[in-house]
């Protein structure tokens, strides 16, 4: 029997597997087990972060992490989970230097404004669009080889959704490789292609807005009322919406 739960420290080990043998995409994969287990146990031990497994017959076949406010999540985890991160990540590119040459190539000058921003070191910038600053982002998603096509991925993000929207978020933002397995997935749950751009490893990646409840999806009508399209996130409580046009009366 399937069953969606928190994340527990002793499913570090098999969830870290899942991700480093499943999700290739980014830096964190490639730092090995140790830094991914810590890396996912930051999600579980922040108060805006949201760290699932789906279990059956105990056996942990996936996992979900996200946040619910992602800048106060990396806020917190600088602080807190910061140091044993920079340990475990620098132990993982000493051991592997063509690695270490990528992340010195593609992102050591990011990394570090973004340390020098959560310590404070440098100012925190405004929100694009003037758009608020609580973004919530479903980070990872993985299940097992031989456990897909069972409801598993839909069971973890529908607990994120009720999660994530029990702390008053109503869209969720996400990102994943086009070509991949999220790209069918994420769309076939109504999620919205936003952009397409090419990551730091040269990967074409796609972001998606989910919408975690009802609230969202008539946040979402409201941006877009020149170009209204139905939201299939909640088809039976939403009717049919006819375009409308753009003009204000």
């Amino acid at each position: 029997m399937l069953s969606i739960e928190p994340l527990h420290p002793a499913d570090i080990p098999a969830t870290a597997m899942l991700h480093r043998q499943n999700l290739h995409l980014g830096l964190f994969p490639r730092l090995g087990r140790h830094f991914l287990g810590l890396y996912q146990e930051s999600f579980a031990r922040s108060p805006y972060g949201i760290a699932l497994v789906a279990r059956s017959d105990d056996e942990v076949i996936g996992a979900l992490f996200g946040t619910t406010s992602n800048a106060e999540h990396y806020r917190w985890v600088t602080r807190h989970f910061g140091p044993q991160l920079a340990v475990a990540g620098g132990g993982a590119l000493l051991s592997r230097p063509h690695v270490a040459l990528d992340f010195a190539r593609t992102r050591l000058g990011r990394y570090s404004r973004g340390i020098a921003r959560h310590i404070g070191l440098l100012p925190t910038p405004a929100p694009r669009n003037g758009g608020p600053n609580t973004l919530s982002v479903l980070s990872h998603i993985v299940t097992a080889a031989a456990a897909r096509r069972r409801g598993v991925g839909r069971g973890l993000v529908e607990e994120f959704k009720a999660r994530a929207s029990a702390t008053g978020v109503h869209r969720a933002f996400l990102v994943t490789e086009e070509g991949g397995l999220g790209t069918p997935f994420f769309e076939k749950l109504g999620c919205r292609l936003i952009a397409r751009r090419t990551g730091q490893d040269g990967a074409v990646l796609r972001e998606y807005r989910m919408i975690l409840d009802e609230a969202g999806a008539y946040e979402e009508l409201g941006s877009d009322r020149g170009n209204l399209t139905v939201v299939h996130a909640y088809p039976n409580r939403l009717r049919p919406i006819h375009p409308v046009s753009a003009h204000r009366h």
